[in-house]
C-alpha cells in the first residue's frame, strides 16, 4: 500500500495538470553555458608567459560569466521548473552520487578513450589547467570559488534540466510536457547515455556508465531533483579529488 501511494505521488510530479510545452527554459541555460565553454583558451598551444597569463584571466572571467548567467536564467525560469517538477529528494540520490564518482574516476583512470582516439588521430582532451600556478591569491580564490560552484551546482542543474527535464521526454514523445520520468522506454534511456558520450568524448565509457546509473535512479524515484543531487554529489567529490590529487584533466 505504501509503495503504491509513493508511486502515485511520483507520477503526480509530472502528470495531472497542463504544463508549459516551451522547451526554452530547459534548453537555454545549457546552450549559453556551452557557447561560453567553446571559447575556453587552449593553454597547451601557448608558450609565452604573457599569453598564458592573459589566457588565465580570460578563463577565470569566462567561468565567472557562466555562473552569473546561469544563475540569472535559472532564477528567471524557476516557476516553470517547479511547475514541472515539485521539489522532492531522497537519500538514495546521495548514495548514487557517491557511487557515481567511484565509477567515473575508476573508468577514467584506465585511459581507454585517449588511447583509442589517439590511434585515430583525434584529441578530445579538456584544457588541463593547474590553478595553483596563479601568482595572484585573489584570482586563485575567485577561480576556485567559481569553478566549484560551476562544477557542483550550476552544471548539475542546467544539464539535468535539459537532459531529463526536456530532452529524453521529448525523445519519448513529442508531446512531452506531462510525461513522468518513470517507465520511459529504452529509446529515451539510451538517449540519455548517448548525450553523455557526445558531451564527454574524452571520458566516453565513464559517461555512458554514469549517465546510465543516474537514469536508473530517475526510473526508481521519478524525481528530477534526485538526479540533480546525485549529479551534484558526484561533481563535488570529483572536484575534491581533482584538487587533492592534482588531476587537472578531469576539471
Amino acid at each position: 500500500m505504501a509503495e503504491s501511494m509513493a508511486k502515485k505521488e511520483t507520477q503526480q510530479d509530472t502528470e495531472g495538470v497542463p504544463r508549459s510545452s516551451n522547451p526554452l527554459p530547459f534548453v537555454l541555460p545549457l546552450v549559453v553555458f556551452l557557447i561560453i565553454a567553446s571559447r575556453y583558451p587552449d593553454f597547451a598551444s601557448e608558450e609565452e608567459p604573457d599569453l598564458i597569463l592573459t589566457s588565465t584571466y580570460w578563463y577565470v572571467g569566462m567561468i565567472a560569466l557562466q555562473v552569473v548567467l546561469a544563475v540569472g536564467l535559472l532564477v528567471y525560469f524557476r516557476k516553470i521548473y517547479r511547475e514541472h517538477f515539485p521539489f522532492r529528494v531522497s537519500l538514495l540520490s546521495v548514495v548514487v552520487g557517491a557511487i557515481g564518482v567511484v565509477v567515473w574516476i575508476g573508468i577514467c583512470s584506465l585511459q581507454i578513450e585517449p588511447k583509442i582516439f589517439g590511434l585515430m588521430g583525434f584529441d578530445f582532451s579538456r584544457p588541463s589547467f593547474d590553478p595553483f600556478t596563479l601568482q595572484d591569491s585573489g584570482v586563485l580564490a575567485a577561480f576556485l570559488f567559481f569553478r566549484i560552484v560551476l562544477l557542483a551546482i550550476i552544471v548539475p542543474l542546467i544539464e539535468e534540466l535539459f537532459l531529463r527535464g526536456w530532452f529524453i521526454r521529448w525523445v519519448e514523445d513529442p508531446e512531452w510536457e506531462n510525461l513522468s520520468l518513470q517507465g520511459l522506454s529504452w529509446k529515451a534511456l539510451l538517449a540519455a547515455s548517448a548525450y553523455g558520450v557526445l558531451t564527454h568524448p574524452s571520458e566516453a565509457i565513464a559517461a555512458f556508465a554514469w549517465f546510465g546509473l543516474v537514469s536508473w535512479l530517475m526510473n526508481k524515484t521519478g524525481s528530477l531533483w534526485d538526479c540533480v543531487v546525485a549529479h551534484a554529489v558526484t561533481n563535488l567529490l570529483l572536484g575534491i579529488y581533482v584538487l587533492v590529487y592534482a588531476q587537472w584533466h578531469l576539471w
